[in-house]
C-alpha cells in the first residue's frame, strides 16, 4: 500500500488487529473487531465482522429517520511502513480488501438489511 509519508508503496498491514466500523460515518461504541491475518482465522474473523454489523443493523433499525446505507468504513491504526515511518493515533488505513473482501462486506450488509428492513444500496 502507498505511504503518505514517504510517498513509497511500502505499507503493509499487522497480522492482527483492531478494525473500525463506521456505517454512513456513523460508529457504535463498541463498533470494532480483532482481526488475524493467518488463514485459519480468517472464518471467524468474518463472524465477528458479521456479528458487530449486526449489532449495528439491530441499533439503527429503531431509528426513526433512517438514511439508506450506503458507505461501509474499515479503519485500522495496525498498519506499518518498511520504511519506518511514524503514524499518529488518529491516523486510520482502510482495512477493505485487506481483512475483509468487498464481496463479503456486500453479502453480509444486503442480507442484513433484508432482516431488519432496512435500505442497503453500497458505493464502495
Amino acid at each position: 500500500m502507498y505511504c503518505p509519508k514517504c510517498l513509497n508503496q511500502t505499507l503493509f498491514i499487522q497480522t492482527k488487529g483492531v478494525v473500525d466500523i463506521y456505517i454512513n460515518g456513523k460508529k457504535r461504541d463498541n463498533g470494532r473487531f480483532l482481526y488475524n491475518m493467518d488463514p485459519a482465522y480468517e472464518d471467524a474473523v468474518i463472524s465477528d465482522f458479521t456479528t458487530k454489523c449486526e449489532e449495528f443493523f439491530k441499533w439503527y433499525a429503531d431509528f426513526k429517520n433512517k438514511d439508506t446505507i450506503q458507505y461501509i468504513e474499515l479503519l485500522t491504526v495496525d498498519i506499518k511502513c518498511e520504511s519506518g515511518c511514524r503514524f499518529s493515533p488518529m491516523e486510520r488505513f482502510s482495512a477493505v480488501d485487506t481483512v475483509i473482501s468487498r464481496e463479503v462486506i456486500q453479502d453480509v450488509l444486503t442480507s442484513l438489511g433484508e432482516k431488519y428492513s432496512l435500505e442497503v444500496e453500497l458505493k464502495v
